[in-house]
């Protein structure tokens, strides 16, 4: 049967009618699907309303907006902190110790010099290396970035960037953990964005070791998606931030080698770090740093309570094992600990194992006789604070795991344990790892809170534990937080005297000056008494440590009073002077 063709204009006007038809049909349907819906909810706003409100009700829609908000939180951080950082640095309230030495070390290494810088002062009159304080191969890597941009200014962003990225990890961990609560995860990335351990680590001159804060949540979450490439990579680039770094890797190694049945890698990883942190502390660190300490570490002298020596101090502990409590039961340790307790909620018990990693930074902290080192502030918790983090998302995963059986099994708990098939002697040792994993599963399981209170609980405790650890710290911390509140008198004028130095001249500085002149191969820290070498003096004594400030002001006199040297300009309280004699001699 033939077809009979309609015309073009026909075709349009047939699908035009039917369009109004249907229009005609919905608009008298919208009146019945609205007729329970306030009027003020009506309309494009209300329906745009009601589908955002369908989107969060969905798994991905929530994913979606938890991954938002961190980018949110991410960048307020940079914005508050890092921008605070930065202020403090440019009005001169950065110091030489640890921010212009690290500049000198980076800007020489680019340069032909690996890890070389010249100040000397407070607890460091060695070498001039690096090498013979920390081990820090990551510089290396980090001396590119010179290239656009030389100066403190680049190391102070690369910190900020880094710790506010370390979110990153710490989220993607806590969705594989708890991908029910992605907004929880949330919480956890402001808890951590917050605490005074990151705030010490970002505001603090820069020190390579803060890199390591995300380099290890990096760590933890490749481990915990068993790509163990990646695993490897970031744990040989947290490792190459400080000597001791590596240490973390040993108990993650070891539970490669039991629980995930990769034995030969998880005792390779295991073995590795030992013999790196051995190599540095017995072999480089005093191969370069001259004899400046007997004990082979120039930091050894804030330990000698327990020994002149480390041989000593384990000797001591062995036959007088209460002079531990004697070094560690102090109230302004308790406190430490009661900080690091509450970092993440303390709710890392649930999954003590976690702990573990931070065992041997802990050790360092606390049998220290330095009081920044057990102050919850400065980057002496750089390891610390993403184990403290990573063990309470494993935390709460295991304490949802067990109340969730317990309620639909009758509190029979039964969590995963390893997949493969270790060798017998691993295999024995799983067994038990499982039976005392079931054990604390059950004592779990008979907490009395119900899983749907358990999370609005968790949240308010992190908020509540983040603002106890910031008011506990904030003494110590708000003079570096204040520091960064706005320029500083004169600061343009101080900055365009200082450029006013050659960039090849050799410089003596005081304390807060000193960062600003590090991109060069040699300068003096004043009163070090090399300062009298120095073509061109650089001094203001308001910001000079307390503690050298009369030296400081001795060794100037002198300066001024032998004739040899000529005012270059004043900028506000910063004085430059250029040698024009012959150096002085040292008294």
């Amino acid at each position: 049967m033939r077809v009979r063709a309609l015309p073009i204009t026909q075709i349009e006007a047939r699908a035009r009618a039917v369009v109004r038809v249907r229009r005609a049909a919905v608009s008298a349907q919208r009146p019945a699907r609205e007729a329970g819906i306030p009027v003020a909810n009506r309309g494009p706003v209300g329906r745009t309303w009601r589908r955002g409100a369908r989107w969060l009700g969905t798994r991905a829609g929530q994913r979606r907006l938890s991954w938002m908000l961190v980018g949110v939180l991410i960048v307020v951080f940079l914005l508050v902190v890092g921008q605070r950082a930065l202020v403090a640095h440019l009005s001169y309230h950065s110091e030489a110790f640890d921010l212009g030495n690290m500049d000198q070390a980076v800007w020489n290494t680019l340069h032909g010099r690996p890890f070389r810088f010249t100040n000397r002062g407070f607890d460091w009159f060695g070498p001039p290396t690096r090498l013979g304080i920390h081990v820090e191969p990551i510089l290396v890597l980090i001396a590119p970035l010179y290239l656009i941009h030389a100066g403190a200014e680049t190391l102070i962003v690369l910190q900020a960037l880094a710790l506010a990225l370390g979110a990153l990890p710490l989220m993607a961990l806590a969705l594989r953990r708890l991908p029910e609560l992605p907004l929880l995860g949330v919480v956890l990335v402001a808890a951590y964005l917050a605490t005074p351990e990151i705030l010490g680590e970002a505001l603090w001159g820069f020190h390579a070791v803060t890199l390591a804060t995300p380099l290890l949540l990096c760590a933890f979450l490749a481990l915990d998606a068993r790509r163990y490439g990646w695993f490897v990579l970031v744990g040989v680039l947290a490792a190459a931030t400080k000597e001791d770094v590596a240490l973390a890797l040993v108990p993650l190694g070891l539970l490669i080698a039991l629980r995930r049945g990769r034995p030969c890698l998880g005792l390779a990883v295991a073995l590795s770090a030992m013999v790196w942190t051995a190599l540095c502390f017995l072999v480089i660190i005093p191969h370069f740093n001259g004899g400046a300490s007997a004990a082979g570490s120039a930091y050894w002298y804030r330990y000698t309570r327990l020994g002149s020596s480390p041989g000593a101090a384990l000797a001591n502990l062995v036959t007088h094992p209460w002079l531990l409590l004697a070094v560690v039961v102090t109230p302004d340790k308790l406190a430490y600990l009661a900080v690091l307790a509450r970092t993440g909620g303390g709710l890392g018990i649930f999954a003590p194992f976690w702990w573990l990693v931070g065992a041997p930074e802990l050790a360092v902290n606390l049998l220290s006789a330095q009081t920044a080192q057990y102050s919850g502030f400065y980057q002496y918790n750089a390891m610390l604070l993403p184990v403290a983090l990573a063990a309470t998302v494993y935390g709460v995963a295991h304490l949802r795991a067990a109340r969730v059986s317990a309620r639909t099994s009758g509190r029979q708990v039964r969590l995963p344990s390893s997949a493969a098939t270790p060798p017998p002697v691993l295999a024995a040792l799983n067994r038990q790892i499982d039976r005392l994993n079931q054990w604390w599963s059950r004592r779990l399981a008979r907490i009395p809170v119900a899983p749907r209170w358990m999370t609005a609980g968790i949240v308010v405790w992190l908020l509540v534990a983040t603002v106890w650890n910031l008011a506990a710290v904030w003494p110590r911390a708000y003079g570096f937080w204040d520091a960064g509140a706005g320029p500083a008198p004169h600061q343009a004028q101080i900055a365009s005297l200082l450029q006013r130095i050659p960039a090849n001249a050799t410089v003596a500085a005081t304390d807060t000056l000193d960062p600003h002149l590090t991109d060069r191969t040699t300068i003096y820290l004043m009163p070090d008494p090399q300062s009298y070498q120095a073509q061109y003096v650089a001094a203001e004594f308001n910001g000079a440590a307390a503690s050298e400030r009369d030296a400081d002001l001795r060794m100037w006199t002198a300066m001024l009073d032998s004739g040899r040297y000529r005012i270059v300009g004043v900028a506000g309280t910063v004085v430059v002077l250029e040698r024009v004699g012959p150096p002085l001699v040292a008294p």
